[in-house]
């Protein structure tokens, strides 16, 4: 499929999924670029993460702990993995952020980060997982660390390099643990596929890439190369 079209499915998605006040189709116009928002599914209970997948498929994480994997085309939406969340209903916990592999025909695992246990006092994994043609299946925890009801990060973005960018926040603690360099919270971390440090990473042995960071809730890399996040 072409990227073009890709991206305009992408978006109409994306419209729906973020509010449900889309009825039938409504057109709208960007520059000179025209797209049309339509109904692609629905039900989904807080979506988090969504993300065009190399399978040409829709992925969505909703917070109440699922993955979905919706087929554009026909709106077919299938349940391809369900765990065990926190889940508080207004606060930020739950299913979260999402990437998959970068060499998917080869190695398809997706990366998912969620929140388990209680909303203050809980933990926060980035796990690993097959993806069997139907589900999601074999989990392989990359990394853990303590969670809250807010500000948990949770957006992934995999790099040119083939390491891994994770967004963390700080538990809404007033900044304690973004400016603590021990803690893993309030940072942007750097990960190999496989979960180890890289070697190039700012500081031997650690996974810290950025610190000071309240809640980033967004991560792309720009045409420059820079790495942009937004909180």
């Amino acid at each position: 499929m072409p990227i073009r079209l890709s991206f305009s499915a992408l978006c109409a998605a994306l419209l729906f999924l973020t509010s449900n006040t889309v009825s039938g189709q409504e057109t709208f116009q960007v520059g000179a670029t025209t797209l049309t928002a339509s109904n692609v599914a629905s039900g989904i209970q807080i979506p988090w993460e969504l993300l065009w997948g190399p399978d040409d498929h829709l992925w969505v994480t909703s917070r109440a702990g699922s993955v979905h994997r919706i087929d554009p085309e026909t709106g077919t939406t299938s349940t391809v993995l369900t765990k065990s969340v926190t889940n508080n209903g207004n606060g930020e916990p739950g299913m979260l952020g999402m990437a998959m592999h970068p060499d998917w025909e080869n190695t398809p695992k997706v990366f998912v980060v969620y929140t388990s246990g209680s909303s203050w006092n809980g933990t926060e994994y980035l796990s690993v997982f097959d993806w069997n043609g139907s589900g999601l299946v074999n989990e392989e925890v990359l990394l853990s660390l303590p969670a809250a009801g807010i500000h948990n990060g949770s957006r992934l973005l995999v790099l040119p390099d083939n390491t891994l960018l994770m967004s963390t926040g700080d538990k809404g603690d007033g900044g304690a643990s973004s400016q603590n360099f021990n803690s893993l919270n309030g940072k942007i971390l750097r990960l190999n596929l496989d979960g180890s440090v890289p070697s190039d990473n700012p500081t031997p042995g650690s996974y810290v890439y950025s610190m000071g960071h309240r809640n980033p809730q967004g991560l792309a890399m720009g045409p420059n190369g820079l790495i942009y996040s937004s909180e």
